[in-house]
C-alpha cells in the first residue's frame, strides 16, 4: 500500500505536477491576414491551448493514480490548469513559408484544486520552464532592476506604479514582478473563464478552510509574492472578499530571492495560517521556503548565500570546476548588486534547509551514477552514499557525474527524495 502523504507532501505533489507542460514545444500555423505581430499573438493563443490539454492530462492522471495517498481521495481541480505562451522559440518564426508556422512553449503555468474532505484548496504553480528563454530572462534573471512593492500593486489593483524604490520600502526584482503579472493576467478557458483573483475573490469558503501557495524554483519565489499580493494589508487583492491572510499559508520550494529586506519582513510578519503547525521532519513547516542545501537556485540572490556555492561544489569537483562557478557567480552577483544599490540587498524570506548544511555535506548529498541490478538486468541510477550503501547486491561501476548534471539533480530530482521519500529512479538502461 502507498504511504499516505502529509499535507506538506501533498501540497509538494500539486507543486511538482504544476510542471506538466514544460519542456515541450508545440507547433502552430499562422494565419498570414493577420499583421505579423497580431498574427504571433493568435499563434501564442493557440498554442496555449495545445498546452493547456497536455497539462490537464497530466494533472488529472497523476491526481487519478495518486487517490487516496493526497490524504483524501476528492481532490478536484476547480481553476484551470491554464498555460501561458509569450515569445514564439527564438528562430522558429517561419512567415515566409508556404503555410507559415512558429513554435511555443510555456512561459507560466498554474492550477488549483480543492478537497471538501480536507477543507483546502492549494494554487499551485509552474516552475521555470527550461526551453523558455522568456523565463531564463524575463523571470528568473531580470534581478538588476526593481520595483517598489506598493508600485507593483497599484499596478495590479488596475492603476499606476507611483511609488519610488529604495531601500526603505518593500522591493521585489523585475524578475518577480513579470512573473506575478503574468499569473494574474491569466484567464482560465478550462473551467471558469476568470483570473484566479477573480475566482478565489467569489469563494465563500467554509469556516476552516485553508488556501495554499506553493510552487518550486521560479515558482518559490513567486509563491509567497503572490500569496503577499492577494493579502497584503494595505491593498491586497482579495480585500474586500472572505479569505485572510489567517487562512493562507505558503510553501516554497527551491525558490531564488524574490525582494529586499523590507519585503522579506513583510512576508516573514504576516500572521498566515499554519505558523504553529510542524512535524519531525524538515519538510514539515509552512511559509517557509524549503532548500536542498547544494542547490544552486535557492542560493541565489543574497550574496552570503551565492558566495557559498563554489565551496560545495568546488569540494567535490575540484579547482576548476571551482574557479569557473565563482566566476559564474561573481558574474550573477554583479548583476544583483544592480538592483541592490536601489533597494538593499536581496533578501531570503524565512527559509529551511533540507538536508545537512556545510561544505563537507556535498559529500554526503551528492549523487553518483551506479549500475545496480533490477529485473534481471542493469539499470543506471544517480544515488547518494547512503543509498548506495543500502543497494542488494551492492552497485558496481561507480563514476562521477559531471558538475552540470549535479546541479540539475539537486534542484529537481532531490527534492522528490527528500520531501516525497521517492526511491532512485533508473536514469537510463545500461550498456
Amino acid at each position: 500500500m502507498a504511504t499516505i502523504y502529509d499535507a506538506w507532501q501533498t501540497t509538494f505533489f500539486f507543486n511538482n505536477i504544476a510542471n506538466d507542460a514544460s519542456g515541450q514545444d508545440v507547433t502552430v500555423d499562422l494565419d498570414k491576414s493577420l499583421p505579423k505581430s497580431a498574427a504571433l499573438q493568435a499563434g501564442a493563443t493557440a498554442a496555449a491551448a495545445q498546452l493547456t490539454a497536455i497539462l490537464t492530462a497530466g494533472i488529472d492522471k497523476a491526481i487519478k493514480a495518486a487517490g487516496s495517498q493526497l490524504g483524501a481521495d476528492d481532490w478536484t481541480v476547480v481553476w484551470g490548469p491554464q498555460a501561458l505562451c509569450i515569445d514564439p522559440v527564438f528562430g522558429s518564426v517561419r512567415w515566409e513559408a508556404p503555410t507559415p508556422t512558429a513554435r511555443f512553449n510555456a512561459a507560466n503555468a498554474l492550477f488549483v484544486v480543492y478537497s471538501p474532505t480536507l477543507a483546502r484548496y492549494v494554487v499551485a504553480i509552474a516552475a521555470t520552464n527550461f526551453k523558455s528563454f522568456y523565463d531564463w530572462l524575463k523571470e528568473d534573471f531580470a534581478v538588476a532592476t526593481v520595483v517598489a512593492w506598493e508600485g507593483a500593486l497599484q499596478v495590479w489593483n488596475g492603476g499606476t506604479n507611483d511609488t519610488q524604490p529604495g531601500d526603505q520600502v518593500p522591493c521585489i526584482s523585475m524578475a518577480t514582478y513579470t512573473g506575478i503579472t503574468n499569473l494574474l493576467g491569466i484567464i482560465d478557458t478550462q473551467i471558469t473563464k476568470q483570473t484566479l483573483v477573480t475566482f478565489l475573490k467569489g469563494l465563500t469558503p467554509p469556516s476552516g478552510t485553508t488556501l495554499t501557495f506553493t510552487g518550486h524554483s521560479l515558482a518559490g519565489a513567486l509563491s509567497p509574492t503572490l500569496a503577499m499580493a492577494c493579502f497584503d494589508p494595505t491593498a491586497g487583492l482579495l480585500r474586500g472578499g472572505s479569505w485572510a491572510a489567517g487562512d493562507a499559508m505558503i510553501y516554497a520550494t527551491a525558490g531564488a530571492t524574490p525582494g529586499n529586506a523590507p519585503f522579506a519582513a513583510l512576508v516573514n510578519g504576516t500572521a498566515w495560517a499554519g505558523g504553529d503547525q510542524t512535524g519531525s521532519q524538515p519538510w514539515q513547516i509552512w511559509n517557509h521556503d524549503m532548500y536542498n542545501n547544494v542547490d544552486v537556485v535557492p542560493h541565489a540572490w543574497g550574496s552570503a548565500m551565492l558566495d557559498a556555492i563554489p565551496g560545495y561544489y568546488g569540494t567535490y569537483y575540484g579547482a576548476l570546476t571551482t574557479d569557473l562557478i565563482t566566476h559564474l557567480i561573481s558574474h550573477a552577483r554583479a548583476y544583483a548588486k544592480k538592483g541592490e544599490a536601489v533597494a538593499g540587498p536581496y533578501t531570503p524570506i524565512n527559509n529551511q534547509a533540507l538536508n545537512s548544511e556545510g561544505q563537507s555535506a556535498a559529500f554526503d548529498e551528492f549523487v553518483s551514477s551506479y549500475k545496480v541490478s533490477e529485473g534481471g538486468g542493469e539499470v543506471i541510477e544517480y544515488l547518494t552514499p547512503a543509498q548506495a550503501a543500502v543497494v542488494s547486491p551492492p552497485p558496481t561501476d561507480k563514476t562521477q557525474v559531471s558538475w552540470t548534471e549535479q546541479v540539475l539533480f539537486q534542484h529537481t530530482t532531490a527534492y522528490g527524495q527528500l520531501i516525497l521519500q521517492n526511491p532512485p529512479q533508473p536514469v537510463k538502461s545500461a550498456s
